[in-house]
Parts: structure tokens; sequence; C-alpha cells
């Protein structure tokens, strides 16, 4: 059997898989909030500019302060995770997503509104960044591919779920009720967590020196020294990749921009829901592969196809092409599924993969906040590049970074599927990527 990942100098009875598997599906409840609270906006904010009166500055807004409240949160990550553990620092994320949706529901006007945001935000940073390492710490390397592609497909579980709540309530307009009813995932979640066992890896480092986390100066040297370099290098790159290729701007604004191909509120939010199933669908397809086909040929496959994909899509919004809203919506689907089997899930795996052990808390923290700003750019300044640019032109910026992004992913990103710390560590050291 393959090693678990816990410390050799405490010997402890291994978990049963089905153990593992319920301890995975808990901590992965946190990045189906995590997807919840990203998506509701999707179909709040129709309604919210509406009742708000809100101009385009201001609709990005109320996407862009969640983003900015995950990168804190996930700053903030692994000093919480190593000091108190992985279990609190879910717990504290369950709690501020209560919090965040309850200010969100209940905002008399936009101030209030974007302070619920924040701290949604908090609670997502803070989530993605844990669940990651959780995970990995609670895998064995054969099986290490599948369950560290839980947390992504629990995202696209949750961001499902929101487009289907904001589906229920779009007749009415009522986006308090689609904040509010992220209030029920929350209850979930805080049942489940006393089922939920500490990290072996986490309890094994008994003698606290592994919960001293370093100050920001003494974290950079860290992280830059020579043995973990070659990692935060790849880990930041794929980060900046998954956000500036595009994506959270499609799933975030998908109703506006279905609806601007001429398509009701309504139907773009129904429109949404398809984009959404199939997120989660081509994620379960990812979560079965990524342990056959390995790392690097998902990641290769996946970039190479939203390339394909958003050319067309490009087309579709730049010039009168034949039934101009099936194109755009096909188009929208294949780029989303071809994130979803590689880009979306696997980008978080690694993280957990590539960095040594007593440095994965700090490392995944580290990339996940900057994952998070990027995705604050992204999406701030989407709708302003497409009235400056176009929204054909903006698709076909998000085709070339697509481009840039396959070629780092064939020169940079080494295969880890089945490989232990120390033969992922000297790939990454020496350039080797087969």
């Amino acid at each position: 059997m393959a090693r678990p990942h816990t410390s050799p100098s405490v010997p402890r009875a291994e978990p049963t898989s089905a153990r593992r598997l319920l301890s995975g599906a808990i901590a992965a409840l946190a990045c189906l909030l995590y997807g919840y609270c990203s998506g509701v906006v999707a179909g709040a904010q129709l309604y919210v500019s509406r009742d708000f009166s809100l101009g385009t500055t201001a609709q990005g807004a109320v996407v862009s302060v969640f983003l900015l409240g995950a990168a804190a949160g996930a700053l903030g990550a692994g000093r919480v995770s190593d000091r108190y553990g992985r279990r609190p620092a879910l717990l504290l994320s369950a709690l501020l997503f209560g919090a965040g949706l309850a200010l969100a529901a209940f905002a008399p006007g936009l101030p209030l509104l974007l302070v619920g945001r924040v701290v949604q935000g908090l609670a997502a940073g803070l989530a993605s960044a844990v669940v990651p390492v959780y995970l990995s710490e609670i895998s064995t390397d054969r099986a290490r591919g599948r369950m560290g592609t839980l947390n992504q497909f629990m995202v696209t579980v949750g961001l499902l779920v929101s487009y289907l709540v904001a589906l229920a309530y779009s007749s009415g307009g009522e986006w308090r009720w689609m904040f509010g009813a992220g209030l029920a995932g929350v209850a979930l979640f805080l049942l489940a967590l006393p089922l939920l066992p500490e990290s072996p890896a986490w309890r094994a480092r008994g003698d606290g020196t592994a919960r001293k986390m370093p100050g920001p100066r003494a974290a950079l040297r860290v992280l830059t020294a020579r043995g973990v370099r070659p990692a935060l290098l790849v880990g930041v790159g794929l980060c900046l990749l998954q956000q500036f290729c595009g994506i959270n701007a499609v799933l975030y604004f998908a109703p506006t921009i279905i609806r601007s191909t001429g398509l009701g509120a309504s139907n773009a939010i129904l429109y949404s829901v398809y984009i959404g199933a199939l997120n989660v669908v081509m994620t379960m397809v990812a979560v079965e592969l990524v342990d056959r086909w390995g790392r690097r040929p998902l990641m290769l496959l996946s970039v190479g196809l939203m390339f394909v994909a958003l050319v067309p899509l490009g087309v579709s919004f730049m010039w009168d092409v034949p039934a101009h809203s099936l194109v755009a919506l096909l188009c929208l689907l294949a780029y989303v599924a071809a994130f979803a089997i590689g880009l979306g899930p696997i980008v978080w795996l690694l993280l957990a993969e590539i960095f040594p052990p007593e440095r994965r808390a700090l490392g995944t923290a580290v990339c996940t906040t900057v994952n998070w700003l990027a995705n604050f750019v992204v999406n701030q300044f989407f709708l302003t590049l497409v009235g400056a640019l176009g929204q054909g032109e903006t698709f076909w910026l998000f085709a070339g970074v697509c481009l840039l992004g396959l070629g780092f992913v064939w020169h940079r990103l080494p295969e880890t599927r089945g490989r232990d710390d120390a033969t992922i560590a000297a790939a990454l050291g020496t350039g080797t990527v087969r």
C-alpha cells in the first residue's frame, strides 16, 4: 500500500479508505460553500443592480470585494491552520460563511451588502487554502489525485446549486433569498464538523515547531530558498494562468454575458444552469482520469481546448453570425468543459503536491492568495474591458493567455502522479517535465 502523508516518526493505524472519503467529503463542504458564494452573485446581481440602482463600477464591486476578502483569507490561512490545526480553520470558515451570507441577505443597502461579500470572501479564501492541504494529508500517494480533486468537484457543485437557487427565485427577483438559502449549507457543514478528525500530518508534528508560522519577511525567505523556489514559481504560474484565462469572469458574469446575446434575464440564468451542470460533470470526468492519465496530459489537453473554444466565441460576438445565441452558448459550454477537465481541479491538486510537506500549508496559502488577487483583477475590470475593447476582443485576449499558458505547462510542469515528495522536488529542481 502507498504510504500515507504522515510523519514516519509517529506510527499510527492507517484509516480505512471509507473513513478517508468521509473525512474528505466533510472537509470539502467548505468548498461547496465557497462555490455557492462565488456563483450566487451571478444571478443576484441582475436584481441587486435594479433595486440599488447600481452602475457598472458598483456591479463589479459586488463581485470583486468578495475576491479581495478571499485573498486576505487565503493569506492568513497558513498561519491559522499550522498554529491551531486544519479542523479549527475549517470551523472558522463555516462561521464566516454564515455571517457573510446573513449580512448579504438582510443588507438594507449597498454598503452592508459589500461587507457581507467581504466576509464571505474571507471564508472562501480560508477554505480554498486549507482544504487542498487537508485532503493531501489524509490521502495516499496512489489515491492522491482523486482525493485532491474532490475540493474542486465540490466547488462546481456549489456553483451549480447557486445557479439553481437563482433560477428558482428569478421570477420574483428575490435576490435576498438567493443569499439566504446558502445558510442551509452552513448548517449542514457545522453539523458534520464534529465527525471530522484532525489531519494526521498536523497531529504528528506534535512538538509545536511546525505551528510557529514565520512572519512575512521570513516566509518570503523560506519560499524563495533553493529547495522551495521551483515549486513556488510553478505554483504561482499555474494560479495566474487559472485566472487570467478568464474562467471566473465567464462563470460570475454568465447570465450577463448570455443576456447580451438577446435573451431575457430568466432565460440567461437558465442557460447558466446548463453551464454549471456541465462544469460538475466534466470535473467528475477529471476525478476519474487524473490518476490514470496523469496531471500533465490533462493540463495540456485542457488549456489547448480552451484556446480552441475561445477563438470562435470571440468571433460570435464580433460578427453577426447565424444563430448567434446558440453559437455563443455552445462555445461557452466547450470552454467551461475544457477548463473543468484539467485547469480547474488539477491546479489545486498540484499546489498540495509540489511543496515540501513542512512548507505545504505556507506555500499553498501564498499561491492561493495570488490566485484570488488575479481573480479580483480579472473580474473587477472585466466589464470595463468589454466596454473598451468589445466582448469578442476580450475573449480573444483570454485565448492569447491560454496559448501562453500552454507553453508554460509544456516547459515547466512535471508529472506528479504516483510520485513521492522527494521525487517531485527533484523533478522541479532539475526542470524535468516527464
